[in-house]
């Protein structure tokens, strides 16, 4: 069997979309589409407030967590309408990449004792 796929990703809203109408969205519509996914293990949406920010890059609003079965399974969970229509509709709501999103793939977990 594959080893789980874990996504952790940074989003910046729009800014001209409020704070409450964001996590609207994010809550009610963007998130459920992946949990509907029987690809993803699991799904998780953390809402941020940056605490130390040099302004040299604009707050990040969220922090989404997701794992998917597999590399596999990801691929087949992004080549379905149902993301499409998400990944569209995000664009009313989030910053364009590079400067809104930003995945990075967790290679390895360390609890220090």
């Amino acid at each position: 069997m594959s080893e789980p796929l874990r996504l952790i990703t940074l989003i910046r809203k729009l800014p001209t979309v409020s704070t409450g109408e964001f996590r609207h969205f994010m809550e009610l519509e963007y998130g459920p589409t992946y949990t509907r996914m029987p690809q993803v293990q699991s799904y998780r949406q953390h809402y941020v407030v940056d605490q130390y920010n040099d302004g040299s890059e604009d707050p990040i609003d969220a922090v989404v967590e997701i794992t998917f079965d597999s590399a596999e399974a990801m691929a087949q969970a992004l080549d379905t309408e149902a993301y499409r229509r998400a990944h569209r509709a995000r664009e009313n709501f989030m910053r364009p990449t590079t400067v809104g999103i930003h995945s990075v793939r967790v290679e390895r977990t360390v609890t220090p004792s």
